[in-house]
């Protein structure tokens, strides 16, 4: 099932184009491509599948990604408020959940080390708690937020944060639920690991989100999601 919501999320800053272009290219110049984590199990770049085309694949095109159709998988574009432009996806399986973003990279990749560090201060300045640790896919952050309900009464959210580098892209994920417990987490990681990024020739800023396309017949039944979310 595929639906469209909203993103309630900040929008990130964006650097002066310019600069970041002209160090896109700069960096295309290096010899050396830098530590990249091993991708063997994916997430996986378009050029190392046997099958690019989405359709005769069985994947579903979500423009900058294609996303394997797993069962029991339910599939939800977020929208920017804003910008009205899908900002986000957020795959939904089993107990959990886990939230992913793609943007544009380096070839020298450390496009997650730089990630973690802005979520970490994001998460404690927020007065979250946030703890670095080794898992599946390497350094990975845990993280708890706290938010107040409409009665008072304090929320505790635990969230797991990954995060690896590919060819000139970074895929960022949040896992929710029984995502965020590594012992229960293997339905959501199965799916992280089989997306299929598609980055593109573009000359792109590092640093920026990649585009998130619906499929044609998304957009009527997407829309109907809204009209129903509005009325709540």
């Amino acid at each position: 099932m595929l639906r469209k919501k909203r993103d309630r999320t900040e929008p990130e800053s964006e650097q002066p184009e310019d600069e970041v272009v002209a160090e896109e290219f700069a960096d295309e110049a290096e010899d050396d491509p830098g530590e990249v984590y091993d991708r063997s199990a994916g997430p996986f770049d378009l050029s190392e599948v046997d099958e690019p085309d989405a359709e005769a694949a069985e994947r579903l095109d979500l423009g900058c990604v294609q996303v394997p159709l797993l069962d029991g998988l339910e599939v939800r574009v977020e929208v920017d408020p804003d910008t009205e432009r899908p900002a986000a996806i957020t795959f939904v399986r089993s107990e959990g959940a886990v939230q992913i973003q793609v943007f544009a990279a380096r070839k020298s990749g450390g496009g997650w080390d730089e990630a973690r560090s802005d979520i970490s201060r994001s998460l404690t300045n927020d007065g979250g708690l946030v703890d670095e640790q080794e898992g599946r896919f390497g350094t990975e952050l845990y993280g708890t937020a706290y938010f107040t309900d409409e009665d008072g009464d304090q929320i505790e959210q635990r969230m797991r944060f990954v995060g690896v580098d590919g060819p000139r892209w970074m895929i960022r994920g949040v896992l929710l639920g029984a995502g965020a417990v590594p012992e229960d987490a293997a339905p959501l990681e199965e799916v992280f690991c089989s997306l299929v990024i598609v980055r593109g020739d573009a000359a792109v800023p590092p640093g920026t989100p990649l585009e998130i396309t619906l499929p044609e017949q998304v957009p009527d039944a997407a829309e109907m999601v809204d009209e129903d979310d509005d009325e709540d």
